[in-house]
C-alpha cells in the first residue's frame, strides 16, 4: 500500500471519528492558522473543472510561511500543496510560500498532471485582507487555475472562490501579526508587555516611573527634528511609474526618530496602514495593501515619524503610477528623416528670372518643413510620442499612460491641438499623439 494512500485512509479515519462527536473536540483555525472556508472553497481549473480546496481529507491550512494540505480535483486527482505533507522535502524539496502579507509563490504537485506554478508570468496568487484568495496559478499541462470569479469579471454568471480565515500580517492586530512593532525585540501577546491580549492594536510598552519627583521631561511634549531637507518620503527613488505593486520606500526620518507609521490612507487607519513601527531609512512596500483589488493608476503613500516619546512629525507623502506596461519614451525615433538637398546648383547671375522664383519657393518650402520638424521635436520633447492602436480610444490611453481616463484632455496632436468630444470619437488607428508626462 502506499504512503499516499495510507495517509488519505488515516486522514478518513480521523474526519470520521471527530465527526461522529466521539472526543467533542472541534477543528481550531486563527487568523494565524487559517482553514478553508467551508461555502467558499473551489477555484476553477479551465481544462480540469472545479478544484476544491476544503475538503476535510485534504485538511489545507494556511500560515504566514506556506500552504500545507491537498486540494482535490475531480478529473486529476489530489494537489499537494506542501512536500511535508508526505514527509518527502528529502526527495523534491517544494512548497506554496506566503510572505506573510498573503502573496503566494512557489510549487504544489498534482500526482497525474506535475507542477502547479503559484506565481507565474502573467500571473499569481494573493489572499486579501478580507481572506479572499484571487489571481491566476498555472500548471504546464493543465493551463490557467482561477481562484476568485472576480479575477474574470464572472461573478455575475458563476459565484465562486477559494476563501480563508487566515489574515495577512498588515491586517491584523500588532499584537497578534507575527512582528516586533515596538522595535524592542519581543512579538506579539503574551510576550510583549505592551500587549494586553490578541487583539490589542499597540505593541508599545506601558511606561513606568521611578520615585524622585521632577514631573516629565518637557522634551516628550515635542515632535521629532527633521533631517537636512525635512521630513520625506520616496517611493522607488522617486520614480514615475512601476510596473510592479510592491515598491521600496526610501524614508528620511529626523536624528531622533525612533518609529514611524506607513499607510496607503490618509487617515493612517484599517489594514492599509502599518501603525507605529520601528524606524528604517529603506521599507518594502505594497501599493495595493488593504485593498481588495489593485487596478493600474495613481497611488500615494503616507507617513509620519515618531521620537521615542511618542509624538508625531507632520504627514509627508509621494505618489507613483502602477501599470504593468511602462510606456516607452521614443521622442525622435518616429520623426520622418529630413533630407537637405543642395540649395543653389549654379550662380545665381546665371540663373533666370523664372528659374530664380522656382528656387525662392523651393527654398521657403524647405524652411516650412524645418519649422514643421522643430514644432514636432518641441512636442515630443514635453511628453510622449504615441500611435494610436486599432480599437483605442482617448479614455483607455489616459487610464493607461495618466492614471485616470477622465485626463484625455491632456492629450494633444503633435501641433499642440486639444481634442474635443466630437474630435475623440473620430481617433484613427495610426495616429500620432502626444502625452503630456509633466
Amino acid at each position: 500500500m502506499s504512503n499516499f494512500l495510507k495517509k488519505f485512509i488515516f486522514s478518513f479515519i480521523i474526519t470520521l471519528i471527530f465527526s461522529s462527536g466521539v472526543f467533542g473536540l472541534p477543528v481550531f483555525a486563527s487568523i494565524t492558522d487559517g482553514t478553508i472556508d467551508s461555502t467558499y472553497k473551489y477555484a476553477w481549473g479551465e481544462n480540469i473543472g472545479w478544484i476544491n480546496f476544503g475538503t476535510t481529507e485534504g485538511n489545507v491550512h494556511i500560515t504566514d510561511s506556506a500552504l500545507t494540505g491537498y486540494a482535490w480535483a475531480e478529473n486529476i486527482g489530489w494537489i499537494s500543496l506542501n512536500c511535508s505533507n508526505d514527509n518527502s522535502c528529502s526527495i523534491v524539496d517544494y512548497k506554496v510560500s506566503n510572505d506573510g502579507e498573503g502573496n503566494l509563490s512557489g510549487y504544489a504537485w498534482s500526482e497525474n498532471t506535475g507542477w502547479i506554478n503559484f506565481n507565474p508570468t502573467y500571473g499569481g496568487v494573493s489572499i486579501g485582507s478580507n481572506g479572499d484568495f484571487s489571481g491566476y496559478a498555472w500548471g504546464e499541462n493543465i493551463g490557467w487555475i482561477v481562484f476568485n470569479c472576480a479575477t474574470t469579471n464572472s461573478c455575475g454568471t458563476v459565484d465562486y472562490k477559494v476563501k480563508t480565515d487566515w489574515r495577512p500580517q498588515s491586517a491584523r492586530p500588532a499584537c497578534n501579526n507575527s512582528i516586533d512593532d515596538d522595535g524592542d525585540g519581543l512579538i506579539d501577546y503574551p510576550n510583549d508587555p505592551g500587549c494586553d491580549s490578541l487583539t490589542d492594536t499597540d505593541e508599545i510598552d506601558p511606561i513606568t516611573t521611578t520615585g524622585g519627583g521632577g514631573g516629565i521631561p518637557s522634551a516628550w511634549f515635542n515632535p521629532p527634528k527633521a533631517p537636512e531637507g525635512g521630513f520625506k518620503i520616496l517611493i522607488n527613488n522617486d520614480a514615475k511609474y512601476t510596473d510592479n505593486p510592491t515598491v521600496t520606500l526610501n524614508l528620511f526620518g529626523g536624528p531622533d526618530t525612533a518609529r514611524m507609521a506607513i499607510s496607503n490612507n490618509p487617515e493612517f487607519s484599517g489594514a492599509g496602514s502599518t501603525g507605529q513601527i520601528t524606524y528604517q531609512p529603506s521599507y518594502q512596500w505594497n501599493l495595493c495593501r488593504g485593498r481588495t483589488s489593485c487596478p493600474e493608476g495613481e497611488y500615494t503613500v503616507y507617513v509620519k515619524f515618531y521620537a521615542s516619546w511618542g509624538k508625531s512629525s507632520g504627514v509627508v507623502s509621494d505618489s507613483i503610477i502602477y501599470q504593468k506596461e511602462t510606456p516607452e519614451e521614443k521622442p525622435i525615433a518616429e520623426l520622418p528623416p529630413l533630407v537637405v538637398k543642395p540649395l543653389i546648383k549654379k550662380p545665381i547671375t546665371e540663373m533666370t528670372i523664372e528659374e530664380l522664383k522656382a528656387k525662392i519657393a523651393e527654398i521657403k518650402a524647405m524652411i516650412a518643413q524645418l519649422q514643421a520638424q522643430l514644432v514636432e521635436l518641441l512636442k515630443v520633447q514635453e511628453g510622449i510620442l504615441y500611435t494610436v492602436a486599432k480599437g483605442e480610444t482617448l479614455w483607455q490611453i489616459a487610464q493607461k499612460y495618466l492614471g485616470s481616463g477622465i485626463r484625455w484632455k491632456e492629450i494633444k496632436t503633435p501641433e499642440g491641438v486639444t481634442f474635443t468630444e466630437k474630435t475623440a470619437r473620430e481617433l484613427k488607428a495610426g495616429q500620432k499623439l502626444i502625452i503630456s508626462q509633466k
